[in-house]
């Protein structure tokens, strides 16, 4: 099995553009993400849109049959998510070679 690597996983054109992680975009920072997997099951489930969505509760899954036993409650303390993220944004090295109009962007980014 060949899975995706993590290095650069923090990367953007600028300071101010917005990640989408997972495969529908919907997480949008490494935040986001970490307390995912940290909560996904311990917390309770709630509409997509309802106050307190990905911070005190989750939205149920696309596909339930599709849903991972092994993480989504994890039981980190808030400090050990931001430890986690502080480990993942140094795997960002700034290597732009295979992003070549890395430092061109106009999209989201101001001038």
């Amino acid at each position: 099995m060949q899975v995706q690597t993590l290095r650069n996983v923090d990367m953007r054109p600028c300071p101010t553009f917005v990640k989408a992680y997972m495969h529908n975009g919907y997480l949008k920072s490494l935040k986001e993400v970490v307390h995912f997997y940290n909560t996904r099951d311990a917390l309770p489930r709630c509409k997509q849109g309802d106050p307190g969505e990905k911070v005190s509760c989750w939205p149920p899954p696309e596909v339930g049959e599709n849903l991972s036993k092994k993480l989504g409650d994890l039981g980190l303390a808030d400090k050990e998510e931001d430890q986690i993220i502080a480990f993942l944004k140094t795997l960002t090295d700034g290597y732009t070679r295979t992003y070549a109009d890395a430092n061109s962007y106009t999209g989201a980014c101001p001038k």
